[in-house]
């Protein structure tokens, strides 16, 4: 990945033939350092993204939909009142600087045609979008402000002048003659990679290109600048002639490449250095859209994940607190059989203890062996009232005992739900099965519905997308379903499933609810089936690690959901159990 000065003027190139002449008809800034134009030109719409964020600084036509604040921030209102409805007069960039200034054309608060300039700054973490009034340089606005205590060079306030960032002492590729070529690139002053010298030396160049240059050349990678001679400069210099041309033509080759099915770089040139399989051409906008939208869905799906199992953690603690404490008022209600017999020797003794005695030993007749037990009395009681007293301790020990198993089995039964839905969002795999575990927790109280200004909020939530299992086919033409989250489960087993389709589980472990469909050959599954669909129950569960995970299976009409239990818990019986490896 490298938005260098290629890219920009790659970009450039595109917008001048694609933009130039168009009306920006709407402005919104759907992030804090991101903005959005829609320009109409000929019948059609762009959306032109400019983002300042450090991470993902960049500027590029996208048609990637974006959602936008119901309350449009103050940046976006200043380009509002400035641009919207101008016409776009020129981009220009300085050089191969990472720099872009569109030049706008609008009618300002008194009906007078003026322009304004949005420069947009694509430098990392100094990146910036900043509206500028060209005839004094003033600056309007900027998406990022900051004054002199934050940076020496410049400040970025409205009424300020601008000031451009600082320039570069690096030669213009785009006009280097082959003369300087070799002499920037053998400096005999210095022996560095050939990489490192084409980088300080020339302009606009990334770390990517410049590997691009050296592996064209067909030269190694690490090849030191002291190595060079006379033919190894013959065909640097004929790479380099390439691309600057492409540069004086405006005619790049713009590529993404991919990494295990994943966008990995993009260039406005050629990558031969990267496996030619994994890279696929197309327009400069559309290659750097295709990257950052697969990133940034990525990081969507990281950051849900990570909310997700924050708050199951979360959860589950508040739960595992509760289960302790009930198991403590348990283990405190098993002496309850205790104060009854208390209570009873001193009822079958009341004429031997005398009145206002602290404590009495007496023969325990419910101990076989007959041995005497000291009970503590209260002496500001009778007898009598001692022995009330502790029928009424046992009968609320009793009670707290009857109360403390049922929160026990109800807060082991929350642990398992919680455990179970921890699973799922761990082995998610895209945003559709984290929205339906978000929907799920929402359901059941453990998240807020999210506000929204629309009405039929509450509607579209009832209405959502009908669970979809994944599936697998057999060589011999089974289909195993699997639930990839407790929405997914409930459907599989209780609605999917028929009567005789077998059903699969990981034994008492949180787990995906698997069903062979077994239609064609009358309830009989081969064996080499049941143990490949355990071996999938196995793997998407919690004992995925394990090199053995006990398999329970059985048809689908032994399964039972319990009435008023949690989304994905069943039970069954007249199962088997087969001891699998986990495989995906």
């Amino acid at each position: 990945m490298a938005f260098d000065g290629l890219v920009m003027a790659a970009v450039r190139e595109e917008l001048n033939r694609t933009v130039i002449g168009g009306r920006i008809e709407k402005i919104y800034q759907p992030l804090a350092r991101e903005i959005l134009l829609v320009i109409h030109k000929d019948r059609t719409k762009h959306r032109l993204l400019i983002s300042a964020d450090a991470g993902k600084a960049r500027i590029h036509v996208t048609k990637t939909v974006r959602e936008n604040p119901l309350t449009p921030p103050l940046f976006c209102m200043v380009l509002r009142k400035h641009l919207e409805g101008g016409k776009i007069a020129g981009i220009d960039q300085p050089g191969l600087e990472r720099i872009l200034k569109i030049r706008v054309e609008a009618t300002d608060e008194l009906g007078i045609l003026a322009e304004k300039t949005l420069i947009c700054e694509v430098m990392g973490k100094h990146s910036n979008v900043i509206l500028v009034n060209p005839s004094t340089n003033t600056i309007l606005d900027g998406i990022g402000r900051y004054s002199y205590a934050t940076s020496r060079h410049r400040e970025v306030l409205p009424g300020r002048q601008y000031v451009p960032p600082p320039e570069s002492e690096k030669q213009d590729p785009s006009i280097v003659s082959e003369d300087i070529f070799r002499s920037r690139l053998w400096d005999p002053s210095q022996d560095l990679p050939v990489e490192k010298m084409l980088l300080n030396s020339f302009d606009g160049l990334s770390p990517q290109t410049c590997r691009e240059i050296v592996a064209r050349a067909g030269l190694e990678p690490a090849v030191g600048s002291q190595s060079l001679g006379e033919l190894e400069l013959n065909l640097l210099w004929n790479v380099f002639k390439t691309i600057q041309e492409q540069l004086r033509s405006g005619e790049f080759k713009p590529v993404v490449c991919y990494k295990d099915n994943t966008p990995a770089a993009f260039s406005a040139v050629s990558l031969t250095h990267l496996p030619e399989a994994c890279c696929k051409q197309g327009g400069i906008s559309e290659v750097i859209d295709e990257f950052y939208s697969v990133k940034e869905r990525r990081e969507q799906f990281r950051q849900e994940a990570a909310n997700l199992l924050k708050t199951l953690k979360n959860e589950i603690k508040k739960a595992g607190k509760k289960h302790a404490i009930h198991t403590l008022n348990l283990e405190k209600a098993a002496d309850a059989e205790k104060l009854k017999i208390f209570g009873e020797l001193i009822t079958a003794n009341l004429f031997r203890i005398p009145e206002r005695a602290d404590t009495v030993e007496l023969e325990n007749y419910y101990d076989p062996e007959g041995k005497t037990v000291l009970i503590p009395l209260d002496p500001r009681f009778s007898v009598t009232k001692n022995a009330q007293l502790y029928f009424k301790k046992y009968t609320k020990a009793r009670q707290a005992g009857i109360i403390a198993r049922n929160y026990l089995l109800e807060t082991g039964a929350e642990l398992d739900y919680l455990e179970s839905v921890v699973t799922a969002a761990e082995h998610a795999e895209n945003m559709t099965e984290l929205k339906e575990i978000r929907a799920e927790l929402i359901k059941e109280g453990y998240l807020k519905p999210e506000k929204t200004g629309s009405k039929n909020a509450k509607k579209q939530e009832t209405q959502a997308s009908k669970p979809e299992p994944m599936k697998i086919k057999t060589a011999e033409g089974f289909e195993i379903l699997v639930g990839r989250n407790n929405r997914q489960n409930d459907y599989l087993t209780m609605k999917l499933a028929q009567p005789d389709d077998l059903w699969l589980h990981v034994k008492d472990i949180p787990g995906s609810h698997i069903v062979v469909r077994n239609h064609q050959t009358a309830g009989v599954v081969p064996d080499h089936v049941i143990e490949r669909a355990a071996e999938v129950a196995a793997y998407y569960s919690r004992a995925r690690e394990s090199s053995k995970v006990p398999v329970d299976y059985t048809l689908r009409k032994n399964v039972r959901k319990p009435k008023s239990a949690k989304p994905g818990m069943v039970i069954y019986d007249s199962q088997k159990t087969v001891f699998v490896e986990p495989k995906p």
